[in-house]
């Protein structure tokens, strides 16, 4: 917690900024770094100091009294660095919630910007210079519309604070309140201060008109307005008389009270986010990657499902542990990295547990859906009832993972577990719908991921297919099975410290079908380059029970590979890579390209013991066997040392299957 703190100079006391790290329950002046403000003004208000909310440790405040500055700390108030180019105690400092290097102050030359996060400002009008100036919003759902408040009245900008104009039917007394309503659009709330006579209004329409609202407040003044983004149900007012509330439920489209988890919160957000640092990846918390897991944690707290069987709470780290040990992440490696999936049935699994344990009195199974008319129709019907996940992207990421709990107006109101934008206004809508509905049915379902470049073509038992193939280097697709789909699943993005957008992994190509029904299936790998690849098929029971299995292989533009799937809603299902004696040929071959067989001899050995092998096969099979065996001994004798392990990997279990199948 942070706030600006007045006291006496001297021993007795000091004024300037102070840091709490208990609640508040003690505090220590945090100013280091401020240090031409003469003694250290504190900020001159609550709009003077402000968070940045992709990055908790990001700070900025708009110091004055003492030609002072809009300084900035990204430790957490350790230090603070002062920005240049401003006139003697700005006032005010905004944050536009679409870009966290754009900022806007108001000093002595007027309204001032910064594109560099708070290092460098420029004067880009001169509204505000010189006069009693007071508050200053910005548009959540559209940050070129900014709204500012003078002694003369409530000022209105389109085109980012360069141009300013009184709003029609424009208030003319002193309201030095002003905020956005952070869920409705267009919607401003502005509060009278003259210590005399209080009045509070409300714009719904960028200020064209605006409607009393005083009913209640005393004659005292209004200093502050806020609607939280977590409760839009009340606007609350800061008065001298103390703290007031406004119901706004007439005007608050259907919402749903979905809970609020963050994932930079300090009890979990400093941990591992699935098994990122094994997989290689730098800044591996739940912080930087955790929004499908808290995303998931919020839909089961809307449901009351509280406790693990253990009586462990469920919150985003828990939930994360659990995921870690139950198959609720598929990762791999491949030729262009490692890639990280959250593996959404995975979530159903734990509520069918919980059920049987009367922990849970409701069962919740996972769909997907895409964009459409119908999904529109879908997904608003979904929320009159219990709420939805949304990936959608924006300037700050390419994949994030937002709750959906309400329609407002033209876009939907919604849970963000990183930056908290109480709208998808914020973002640039959505591209899928993860649904948990909850039903007490069948939970079965089919997951298959691979690394992006691998195409997966899927035969089902009754020959429909669904999927990508290459076919003589041209990319072709099919849609066939029903309730099928198939995509490429982008990774979980998200900036770093110095802003620069960064990706967990590779991303997958995903194929999803719930509900599918006993028989064989086929699974055809295809790719237009050589390269190893690491493929997860999750097979989840009618029960919810989940099987993982794990296969690499190594592949080619020439060399398709197959893996068979024998599947049971009631019984385990049994999974193959099948392999011939050519297919195992073209597996050395790759493996020596990729440069994995490290030495000629052992390439030429290997090859020699299976094409002998393949030839001798059809006189006698106990000799064909004799020289796989003898190739399974030159790969044990050659792992870690001619051979890598990936491949030691691929050519043993070849081998293997061919021996056990001849």
């Amino acid at each position: 917690m942070y706030a600006g703190g007045v006291g006496t100079f001297g021993s007795s006391g000091r004024t300037g900024i102070f840091k709490s790290i208990d609640v508040g329950a003690s505090w220590a002046l945090a100013d280091n770094g401020i240090t031409d403000v003469g003694f250290g003004a504190q900020p001159q208000d609550d709009f003077s100091m402000i968070i940045d909310p992709n990055n908790t440790n990001t700070l900025y405040a708009a110091l004055g009294t003492h030609c002072g500055s809009v300084y900035k700390t990204t430790d957490g108030a350790g230090t603070w660095t002062r920005g240049s180019g401003l006139p003697c105690d700005p006032t005010v400092v905004r944050l536009d919630p679409f870009n966290s290097s754009l900022l806007y102050t108001r000093s002595a030359q007027g309204i001032n910007n910064s594109v560099d996060g708070g290092l460098n400002w420029s004067n880009i009008s001169s509204f505000g210079a010189n006069s009693g100036f007071f508050a200053l919003a910005i548009d959540p759902f559209g940050s070129n519309n900014l709204y500012a408040n003078d002694n003369t009245g409530v000022y209105r900008s389109t085109d980012s604070g360069v141009n300013w104009a009184l709003s029609s039917g424009a208030l003319n007394n002193v309201y030095k309140a002003l905020v956005s309503d952070p869920v409705r659009p267009n919607t401003v709330y502005a509060g009278e201060d003259l210590g005399i006579e209080t009045s509070a209004y409300m714009t719904t329409n960028g200020g064209s008109t605006w409607t009393n609202i005083t009913n209640g407040l005393p004659d005292v003044g209004v200093k502050r307005l806020l609607v939280p983004a977590n409760d839009s149900n009340v606007l609350y007012a800061g008065t001298d008389a103390g703290v007031y509330v406004y119901g706004l439920t007439d005007n608050q489209p259907n919402t749903l009270n979905v809970p609020y988890f963050s994932q930079n919160d300090l009890l979990w957000g400093p941990t591992e986010y699935n098994h990122s640092i094994k997989l290689g990846f730098t800044n591996p918390t739940m912080d930087r990657w955790g929004c499908a897991v808290t995303s998931a944690a919020m839909v089961l707290k809307f449901h009351n499902i509280n406790e693990f069987t253990d009586e462990t709470t469920i919150d985003p780290g828990s939930l994360n542990n659990w995921l870690k040990n139950n198959n609720g992440y598929l990762t791999g490696k491949g030729g262009s990295g490692s890639y990280s999936y959250f593996n959404w049935p995975v979530i159903g699994t734990l509520t069918k547990q919980l059920f049987n344990v009367r922990k849970a009195n409701i069962k919740l199974m996972h769909k997907r859906a895409y964009p459409s008319s119908n999904t529109t129709n879908l997904l608003n019907e979904d929320l009159n009832e219990f709420p939805d996940i949304l990936k959608a992207s924006n300037s700050q990421t390419s994949s994030h993972f937002v709750v959906a709990k309400g329609v407002s107006g033209n876009t939907y109101s919604i849970n963000d577990p990183e930056w908290n934008h109480a709208a998808l206004a914020s973002f640039n809508s959505y591209t899928q719908v993860d649904r948990y509905i909850p039903s007490q049915t069948n939970f079965s379902y089919l997951v298959t991921v691979v690394n992006p470049g691998i195409e997966l073509l899927v035969t089902d038992p009754q020959n429909n297919k669904t999927g990508k193939y290459f076919d003589n280097g041209t990319l072709q697709s099919v849609n066939e099975i029903n309730n099928a789909s198939y995509s490429f699943q982008e990774p979980i993005s998200n900036p770093n410290n110095q802003n620069l957008l960064e990706d967990l992994g590779t991303g997958v190509n995903e194929f999803l079908l719930p509900e599918p029904p006993d028989g064989e299936y086929e699974i055809k790998l295809s790719s237009d380059k050589t390269e190893i690849y690491e493929i997860n098929i999750s097979t989840f029971q009618e029960d919810g029970n989940d099987e993982l299995n794990k296969i690499k292989g190594v592949i080619s533009s020439n060399n398709d590979e197959i893996i068979e799937i024998s599947y049971s809603q009631n019984n385990t299902s049994e999974i193959k890579r099948f392999v011939s004696f050519q297919s195992l040929i073209d597996d050395i071959n790759e493996a020596k390209n990729l440069k994995f067989i490290k030495n000629n001899g052992v390439y030429n050995s290997l090859l020699t013991k299976v094409v002998i092998s393949q030839i001798v096969n059809q006189i006698n099979k106990n000799v064909s066997k004799n020289f796989l065996n003898s190739l399974l001994n030159e790969l044990n004798a050659q792992r870690g040392k001619h051979i890598t392990e990936d491949a030691y990997q691929i050519l043993f279990y070849d081998a293997s299957y061919l021996k056990n199948h001849l």
